[in-house]
């Protein structure tokens, strides 16, 4: 369901306003005044509702069921506290470090396609000659990759929530499958 935003304008003077504003939340302490609360304008594919159902009344019990936990955290002093967003990943470059630590992590099989990717050079290995030398179908190459995908992000957040480039490319131009220039530096003397 997309979100919606609700902008509310109550006009007149701060103790009217205040306790229009109570009214809305369900809260009862304050004597009705003269303030207008205007209904908020939402275009949805919903059939409209009542203002009075927009605005509750009374007390918190008197509250529709979804928004009584809000009012009930906000009422009591002890709203719910957000989980601070963790950081952004940090960008790193291929190590001998990162990779002897992804190399571990991977399949025997993800560990065969490096091994033939490393041995090709910086030119690749076309998609038929890597299959023909791995003597695998291509659904096997895609599997193999996701399990390489799964390993990466594995010593990303063993490292710190670090952002690595994909050790293995694809270039679907010239249907080939090559290593990261830094990842196969890195491994040269790996594998």
């Amino acid at each position: 369901m997309p979100s919606i935003s609700v902008t509310i304008s109550i006009e007149g003077d701060p103790e009217g306003s205040i306790a229009a504003l109570r009214r809305i939340a369900g809260v009862q302490s304050a004597p009705p005044s003269t303030a207008v609360v205007a209904a908020p304008q939402v275009a949805s594919a919903e059939p409209a509702t009542e203002p009075a159902a927009l605005a509750p009344s009374g007390t918190p019990a008197q509250m529709p069921s979804r928004y009584q936990s809000m009012w009930e955290n906000g009422a009591s002093g002890t709203a719910r506290r957000q989980p601070a967003p963790e950081p952004p990943p940090t960008p790193a470059q291929w190590d001998s470090h990162l990779c002897n630590e992804l190399v571990s992590n991977m399949t025997d099989a993800a560990r065969r396609l490096v091994a033939v990717l490393a041995a090709s050079g910086a030119d690749g290995v076309t998609r038929e000659s890597l299959t023909a030398q791995l003597g695998i179908a291509v659904g096997a190459i895609r599997t193999t990759q996701v399990s390489i995908g799964h390993a990466l992000r594995r010593v990303q957040r063993d490292n710190g929530n670090i952002s690595l480039p994909r050790p293995v490319e694809f270039h679907k131009a010239i249907n080939t499958y090559m290593l990261n220039p830094d990842f196969r530096a890195a491994i040269q003397g790996r594998v």
